[in-house]
């Protein structure tokens, strides 16, 4: 089981990657597939390996592998603008994982409330570390109001479409592997 779970969460840090080189330029501000992949994370790993492969991910990026948005990597990017960001998608993989566990019978509707609730998390903890980056590390104070215009603004209604086909494709490919005795969830 332990092996099978290192797998999974191995090829979930490698799919963290394609969605991290997968952009949508939509705007001034360019879209990857990574929210869609940190929350199937947690849905189909869950609340331990869920998280586990987003921090593979991020110590990947930190040693300097071009694992990040569009091939960045090194640890500056932990605290740069997106650090937040980064660190939210590991809560968020998480928080995912542990709603969904709750109830893994949940039907379309109750998943997306989950995972929107762990979106919304990780959005918050990006707000923060966005705008903290701006005050502390790039010395360029910001607002509140203007982070939320260039952070959360411009990515929320894409995010929530993103929310949408991971708890349905979640609910499905759960689903089918409960049905056929592949999914195991550990407990604590």
């Amino acid at each position: 089981m332990q092996l099978r779970n290192m797998m999974l969460a191995a090829i979930f840090a490698a799919f963290m990657i394609i969605s991290s080189y997968i952009v949508v330029p939509i705007g001034p501000v360019p879209h990857t597939l990574q929210p869609l992949v940190v929350l199937l994370s947690g849905v189909l790993l869950g609340h331990k390996w869920g998280p586990i492969s987003i921090i593979v991910w991020v110590v990947l990026g930190v040693l300097g592998l071009p694992v990040f948005n569009q091939g960045q990597a090194g640890a500056v990017m932990l605290i740069g603008p997106t650090g937040g960001f980064i660190f939210g998608f590991i809560v968020c993989s998480w928080l995912a994982g542990l709603l969904t566990e709750k109830n893994l019978q949940a039907g379309y509707i109750k998943t997306f409330l989950y995972l929107l609730t762990a979106l919304l998390v990780a959005y918050l903890m990006g707000l923060i570390g966005f705008r903290l980056s701006f005050e502390y590390f790039l010395h360029k104070p910001m607002t509140w109001e203007k982070s939320v215009l260039i952070a959360i603004a411009p990515f929320l209604p894409f995010d929530i479409i993103k929310t949408a086909i991971a708890a349905y494709v979640g609910v499905k490919v759960r689903k089918a592997l409960i049905d056929a005795g592949l999914f195991v969830m550990e407990r604590k």
